[in-house]
């Protein structure tokens, strides 16, 4: 059997070789996008993104992979507006063309010829850009007399031959540019053209249709381009408000063999291509009079976004008292979640009107508990509601009806203090009430645009510190924002099993343990935990604890020595906790009470705080002085109140710094809501800061004030956080601290021993927080019958609900299998950072993996089965299914016998090749 182990060795050296190069390649897909703010993560499902070289997006903050950018160039037309125009001699301008105020080039004229390549397509080369959109390619026609037109057109045959003649590899699409197609065709890439359907007329500023026998023409001239082998590209304008007919357009051109593009008039929004990017942001509009300020204070943040990032979407965290968005909605956003803090807090920026603009474009919309604006007859019957004229309301109110969405933790309590007296004339009602008079409200309802619940029935106060839901916030979500079936991305697992990290932040390393004979924390905690569960653990440091100029400078060189032994082990990366331990990273901060405890901050002396000292700084020393070679830590764990400003996130990002801690994850059985399970984190300007998944024992102690064995309590958060719903992967985040008692101690080791009992997938903390910016960044689109999935290949899973089908698992989609868990399947991912997932009602009969404990670095299906090369840190199983008489082989184990039963193999921790024989 020794030479098919050698086979199999080849075999995955050439999986490895040809990683990138999985499937089929899919037809060409493109979008044009010519504006700022770009939705930089949706664009990239297209192969190729035009866009306006002047606007925000160049390639170097785009990044490398399988979506490139070209840039736009006007070769036929000058606009005013562009440096390069005011730098040309004006004899090169021949004419005007007064429909998109623009001047017409002599194209002909070889020293304008030698500006264009000098001056315009040289410093987009050097920029980056690989590929040129030659635009106005016939403008010539506007100024040119007849006799001219050779002239032109070789001038243009010329230019485009010099562009590939500087930079061979340069990739051109034109814009029509018909005439002189046969003399070029050899340099062309691909070939669009405007208006097979509908069309702007910039003239009028009206959109319109073509005429029959324009398209005609227009499919002619294409089909002609398409003899040759190039392909076409056909771009059609559609008003932004009519999403359906932009979908319907896009449609009619793919059928017709061409790459579709259509969009708004001025390309600047995300419309419908090949594929139609399933948008995957939700625009939360919240008061920032909430919350003194911070949005994480405010209920949209600390209630609404978990169940929003569960059902598969980040919230995009809008100020009411700032300007709206102005930009296209539809595409770029999936819907728009309104949680004002009064009845007036629209109105400053108009929310009213700009709801109006969310309808007009099909982006559905939801207000929770109140408008922010006040509700008049004329604009409620907009919104299909009807308004009850009434002298008083008797109270109590009551319940007359409720949908079973209503009732979730708690059920609703009516109010006559916040009833509005409503009738639903469209839509579907979900909570009727009535005053004891008679007079009815309808609370909430899914309408036409999307959906409210009106007053106290979204969740209710139980304490000052405690909340639970009364309307279902997974359902509500899902109907009332018209959340589409599709695969959803997934943090918590990974190739079917749920994630198990542990992170340690630096309190109390120089703490000593309070039994006889005990040994400073970070010693005993090395011997009774680290030394004992070796698996994958983020050890954080607070620097002026150990630095020679610090706290303890006659104890610095015992305490980095110990840190350094610590940092050596194998299945431990380090990570920052500071400098100083500051409680607040914003002075503006106010005290929320628990602040008033200031020894959560170290007094440093000599020390005034500032954030590149906290940061970079510590990150620096950590790496300078106590990392071991070849290891080097990039990980911040936020101190504190774990609130840091847009400042301190983006310090933390120029360090090229992964950051991580804040949030409140604390459902236990004695405070079962799902509103004590935070979201995956916050946005604070384009930052982004990560949660833990779980809290740390502090909180399970009463701020480390008694019931030292509190954090046993975490089992129970483990548990709740799985079932019914798989919430958050396994955390066990801690502080040296809990290694100075017996109790705490003891309560940290039954939760690892919890831990190594379940089928988990040991990770690092650092490869956990890439995968929550990954589900950031993952675009799905839709591509007739599958859809297309792209990442930086760092979040590899995918959940469905169990009837939705499953995965086909062809050679192409590079899906490595599926496992069940509650209602969900849950679809593997290869590597990559691409996959197609097509799903069928029938049963995969190919072998695929069930579950494994170890990362995919290289996955192929064979004719024969499967093969792979796993990664793991711990000893882990492979389980394959549909394995029934398949041969399971690695290079490092013994073939194991075809037996009927033989569907799983154990590998001890490292890397493994291995092959699934089924012939």
């Amino acid at each position: 059997m020794a030479h098919l182990r050698l086979q199999l060795v080849v075999m995955i050296i050439v999986i490895l070789a040809a990683a990138a190069a999985w499937g089929t390649p899919a037809p060409l897909s493109v979008a044009f996008y010519y504006a700022d703010n770009p939705p930089v993560n949706e664009l990239k499902a297209f192969d190729i993104v035009v866009v306006d070289p002047d606007h925000s997006l160049n390639p170097a903050s785009y990044g490398d992979g399988p979506s490139r950018l070209f840039a736009y160039v006007s070769v036929g037309e000058a606009d005013p507006q562009r440096i390069s125009t005011n730098k040309m001699d004006p004899a090169w301008l021949i004419g005007d063309n007064k429909a998109w105020k623009s001047r017409v080039v002599d194209v002909s004229n070889p020293e304008w010829r030698q500006f264009f390549l000098d001056k315009v397509v040289e410093p987009l080369w050097q920029a980056g850009y690989r590929g040129f959109f030659l635009d106005t390619l016939d403008s010539y026609h506007l100024a040119a007399s007849k006799e001219a037109l050779p002239a032109m057109q070789a001038g243009l045959v010329e230019t485009i031959r010099a562009i590939r003649k500087r930079h061979p590899e340069a990739r051109l699409i034109l814009n029509r540019g018909f005439e002189i197609f046969e003399r070029i065709k050899g340099d062309v890439f691909a070939v669009a053209a405007e208006s097979l359907f509908h069309n702007f007329n910039p003239a009028t500023g009206q959109y319109g249709s073509v005429t029959e026998e324009d398209r005609q023409w227009l499919l002619s001239r294409l089909s002609e381009v398409q003899k040759s082998g190039v392909p076409v590209i056909a771009i059609d304008y559609v008003p932004p408000g009519n999403r359906s007919l932009t979908r319907q357009t896009a449609a009619k051109i793919k059928a017709l063999g061409i790459t579709p593009w259509v969009s708004d008039k001025a390309l600047s929004g995300l419309g419908v291509g090949r594929l139609e990017v399933m948008p995957r942001v939700i625009l939360g509009l919240y008061d920032g009079a909430e919350g003194d300020g911070d949005a994480f204070f405010t209920n949209l943040q600390r209630y609404a976004v978990m169940p929003l990032n569960y059902l598969g979407y980040s919230v995009k965290l809008h100020d009411l008292s700032t300007p709206l968005p102005a930009e296209i909605l539809a595409g770029r956003y999936a819907g728009v979640v309104v949680w004002a803090n009064s009845g007036q807090s629209g109105e400053k920026q108009d929310l009213k009107k700009w709801t109006l603009r969310c309808i007009t474009e099909e982006v559905p919309i939801v207000f929770l508990e109140r408008f922010g604006f006040p509700l008049d007859s004329e604009f409620a019957a907009g919104l299909g509601l009807e308004l009850t004229p009434f002298n008083r309301l008797a109270p109590p109110a009551r319940v007359v009806s409720k949908d079973a969405i209503f009732g979730f933790e708690q059920q609703p309590l009516p109010n006559i203090e916040t009833f509005l007296p409503m009738k639903l004339k469209s839509g579907t009602p979900l909570l009727q009430l009535a005053s004891a008079n008679g007079i009815t409200s309808d609370a909430a309802a899914i309408t036409p645009w999307g959906g409210y619940v009106y007053g106290k029935y979204v969740l209710t106060q139980l304490l000052e510190s405690q909340a639970a839901w009364v309307v279902d916030p997974f359902r509500f979500f899902k109907q009332a924002l018209r959340l589409p079936d599709m695969p959803i991305p997934d943090t918590t697992t990974e190739n079917g099993l749920r994630l198990l990290l542990s992170h340690v932040d630096g309190d109390g390393f120089e703490s000593r343990a309070e039994w006889r004979g005990g040994r400073l924390a970070a010693e005993e905690l090395k011997n009774s935990i680290l030394d004992r569960y070796k698996i994958p653990v983020t050890i954080s440091l607070i620097t002026s604890s150990l630095a020679p100029d610090g706290l303890y400078p006659k104890k610095s060189a015992q305490l980095e020595g110990i840190a350094r032994g610590i940092l050596a082990l194998p299945w431990v990366e380090g990570a920052s906790h500071s400098f100083s331990h500051p409680f607040r990273w914003k002075p503006d901060q106010s005290d929320t009470g628990i602040e008033a405890e200031s020894w959560h901050t170290v007094k440093v002396p000599n020390y005034t705080f500032n954030l590149d000292a906290e940061i970079s700084g510590s990150l620096n020393y950590i790496n300078e002085r106590l990392m071991p070679p070849g290891k080097r830590t990039r990980i911040f764990q936020w101190t504190g109140n774990c609130l840091p400003g847009e400042d301190a996130l983006r310090l933390a990002y120029q360090a090229d710094a992964l950051n991580i801690n804040g949030g409140s994850t604390l459902i236990s059985t004695s405070n079962l809501t799902v509103t004590e399970v935070a979201p995956l984190g916050i946005s604070r300007g384009p930052w982004f800061q990560v949660f833990a998944p779980n809290q740390n024992e502090n909180v399970y102690t009463n701020l480390w004030s008694g019931n030292f064995y509190g954090y046993s309590r975490i089992i129970e958060t483990f548990q709740l956080t799985d079932s019914p719903r798989r919430l958050k992967p396994v955390n066990i985040y801690y502080h040296f601290y809990s290694a100075t008692k017996e109790a705490s101690l003891n309560a940290l080791r039954r939760a690892y021993d919890w831990a190594m009992a379940q089928p988990l997938f040991s990770i690092y903390t650092s490869e956990y927080i890439e995968k929550v910016l990954d589900f950031n960044r993952t675009v799905i689109a839709r591509d007739d019958d599958s859809w297309l999935v792209r990442n930086n290949g760092k979040l590899r899973e995918l959940r469905i609900p169990r009837e939705s089908g499953y995965p086909d698992l062809t050679a192409g989609s590079n899906i490595a299998g599926f496992t069940d868990n509650n209602d969900n399947r849950y679809l593997h991912l290869g590597p990559g950072g691409e996959a197609r997932v097509r799903l069928t009602s029938s049963v995969p009969a190919a072998p695929y993996i069930e579950t494994s404990g170890a990362y995919l670095d290289a996955f192929e299906r064979t004719p024969a089965g499967l093969q792979m090369i796993t990664r793991g840190y711990v000893p882990f199983e492979v389980k394959i299914g549909n394995g029934q008489g398949c041969r399971l082989i690695t290079p490092s184990a013994p073939v194991l016998p075809g037996a009927s039963d033989t569907t799983s193999i154990k590998l001890p921790e490292g890397s493994h090749a291995l092959a699934v024989s089924c012939q």
